[in-house]
């Protein structure tokens, strides 16, 4: 442990000099597959086989250990220095061995920016590199159309789409049992006359002590709240927009082929992907939405069941490797990019998004609110004469139909009495 927390100091002193952009360097290795970072220890698989930088950067590493950014930073509570640089000397032989496992690793894929620049909301494509699930790019590039990520970041308009996402999925559980549904005696108190006394009707009502509530919540109220469609899109772009301008995009090739559906190989390849970064409040999880285009069975896909948000009831579902891998990661969130919407952009800190679900993305928010029939609509083939007429002439082909059946109706009857007269 001495040897451990001398190390701790020689990497902090290290991480403070190197400046708050570079990545953490060794914080020390125990012989038993441990390195310590932070305030915990970290099993040596996340910087293994290439997978996953130190996660807490140097400023933040220092500000949480209390040390002094510069040459003057102490040893622990006295500040010794002379205590530090011994433990730095004598913590050097663990350093070859960090750099060894560090040696491979890619660089961070997120180009992020300390202010959003000047020229934000001129609708300016803009082209970022395609990056695998492990960090390593692909060599190819994909464009961000401006119109979709590079509009006017309007706050008002995000505000009003989240407070009507919340509200829809507000749930009513507020609910009191009136006079009626309260469980209790339907015998008489006490005799209608002659005790000088009040009647009484019955014992639950609402005066009554253990009777039901007058005008309390009976579970019917509806908290949903509507909203122009054109404003809904607007409030995604908007999302996009700011997360493009925060630099927290990062496309990926696929999030099914070549991952393993493990929580810790995830988890793995995040650290090397996003690094730091991406990491939530208290700097121990990533918080990343992923969007994707789920594969079929035929593709691999893997067979799960998903919950219904209307009925409840478990219907059959098809998960992809990431998907999978996700359920255990707490503020990784992995859906279709049909499910994009405002709130879980904002409430994650980056975006993971795979070039086919990039496309349909654009390719939805490009389609008109309210599209031409006759040209967005799907191909069909050549309908039956009867198809043709429109509701009116059915209804009324329905009702020759009724005069027909009666018509046959009254020949069968006026047969049978011909016959059983003859």
């Amino acid at each position: 442990t001495k040897r451990a927390t001398r190390a701790l100091v020689a990497g902090a002193r290290d991480g403070a000099r190197a400046g708050p952009a570079e990545l953490a360097p060794s914080l020390g290795a125990f012989r038993h597959g441990v390195i310590v970072r932070g305030h915990r220890a970290v099993p040596a698989w996340r910087v293994r086989g290439g997978i996953g930088p130190a996660r807490v950067t140097a400023s933040h590493r220092v500000a949480h250990r209390g040390f002094a950014a510069g040459d003057a930073a102490g040893s622990g509570k006295n500040g010794d220095d002379e205590e530090s640089d011994e433990g730095a000397e004598e913590g050097d032989e663990g350093d070859g061995e960090w750099e060894d496992a560090l040696e491979g690793v890619p660089v961070e894929a997120l180009e992020l920016r300390d202010a959003v620049p000047d020229d934000q909301g001129a609708m300016a494509d803009r082209t970022l590199p395609v990056y695998g699930i492990t960090g390593a790019p692909t060599g190819e590039t994909v464009t961000l159309p401006g119109r979709h990520f590079d509009v006017p970041l309007r706050v008002d308009i995000a505000h009003r789409v989240v407070a009507w996402q919340r509200s829809k999925r507000r749930g009513v559980y507020a609910k009191t049992l009136t006079r009626s549904e309260v469980s209790g005696t339907t015998r008489k108190a006490r005799a209608q006359k002659g005790a000088g006394r009040a009647r009484v009707g019955t014992l639950r009502a609402p005066q009554m002590r253990g009777g039901g509530v007058a005008h309390g919540p009976n579970g019917m109220r509806n908290w949903n709240t509507k909203l122009q469609r054109r404003v809904r899109r607007a409030g995604l772009q908007v999302a996009l927009s700011a997360k493009a301008a925060e630099g927290r995009i990062v496309v990926l090739d696929s999030l099914h082929r070549g991952v393993e559906p493990k929580t810790q190989w995830l988890d793995g390849a995040l650290d090397t992907l996003l690094g730091a970064q991406s990491l939530a409040a208290g700097g121990r999880a990533h918080s990343v939405l992923c969007a994707e285009i789920p594969p079929t069975l035929e593709q691999g896909g893997l067979p799960a069941r998903r919950t219904c948000a209307r009925t409840g009831r478990k219907l059959p579902a098809v998960h992809s490797n990431a998907k999978r891998a996700s359920l255990n990661l707490p503020h990784v969130q992995v859906m279709d990019q049909f499910g994009l919407n405002v709130y879980d952009v904002l409430r994650h800190r980056s975006l993971a998004i795979t070039r086919d679900a990039l496309d349909a993305l654009v390719a939805r928010l490009d389609r008109p609110i309210k599209p031409d029939r006759a040209k967005w609509s799907a191909p069909q083939t050549t309908p039956d004469a009867a198809e043709v007429l429109d509701w009116t002439s059915r209804g009324h082909l329905r009702e020759v139909d009724k005069e027909r059946k009666k018509e046959d109706v009254f020949k069968r009857r006026a047969a049978k009495k011909a016959g059983a007269r003859v």
